[in-house]
């Protein structure tokens, strides 16, 4: 069995109005877009789909937890997230310009896949950095051996010269 089919909305077959759906989300959906930094998680997604006679709007609702490697100790760490995204889908028998909240299907198309879209709003999730977070006095919950390592080499890291003379034709 395919493991995407269950992100497949067959909504050919709902009456008009609301529609709750739920995805559990955890690695092996990830393991099926390829490359990802996460090393485990835990997500909940609920879309709510509005089904209008001649469009869908999808409401996502994420949140759930989210294990990455740490990028300053390198140490595994959890991290909650939590989003809203909305999606609307308009039906045409022509091509027509599609947006990142509105895409445009044809007459005949009977479901949709979401697991693409569950996939990218959860990515649109993490921060950009991704480093232990202080505990509640501001200290760093990093691996603390990791850090004494990276504060060694940077001492014993010899200057160039040559960076030395740009440094300072800047002062």
């Amino acid at each position: 069995m395919d493991f995407l089919k269950q992100f497949v909305i067959p909504f050919s077959g709902l009456s008009l109005g609301n529609h709750d759906f739920q995805f559990k989300i955890t690695n092996e959906f990830f393991e099926h877009f390829g490359y990802s930094e996460i090393e485990d998680a835990n997500i909940e997604v609920k879309v709510l789909l509005d089904k209008q006679g001649s469009m869908l709007v999808l409401d996502f609702d994420i949140h759930g937890e989210v294990d990455f490697i740490c990028d300053r100790c390198q140490d595994i760490f959890s991290m909650e997230i939590e989003g809203r995204e909305r999606l609307i889908i308009k039906f045409s028998g022509e091509q027509a310009e599609q947006t990142d909240e509105i895409i445009i299907l044809p007459l005949s198309d009977n479901k949709i896949d979401v697991s693409q879209h569950i996939f990218e709003y959860i990515n649109l999730l993490f921060p950009y950095k991704r480093i232990h977070p202080d505990d509640n006095n501001g200290v760093s919950q990093c691996n603390k051996e990791m850090i004494e390592k990276l504060k060694s080499l940077e001492k014993t890291q010899q200057s160039d010269p040559r960076w030395d003379a740009l440094k300072k034709i800047n002062t």
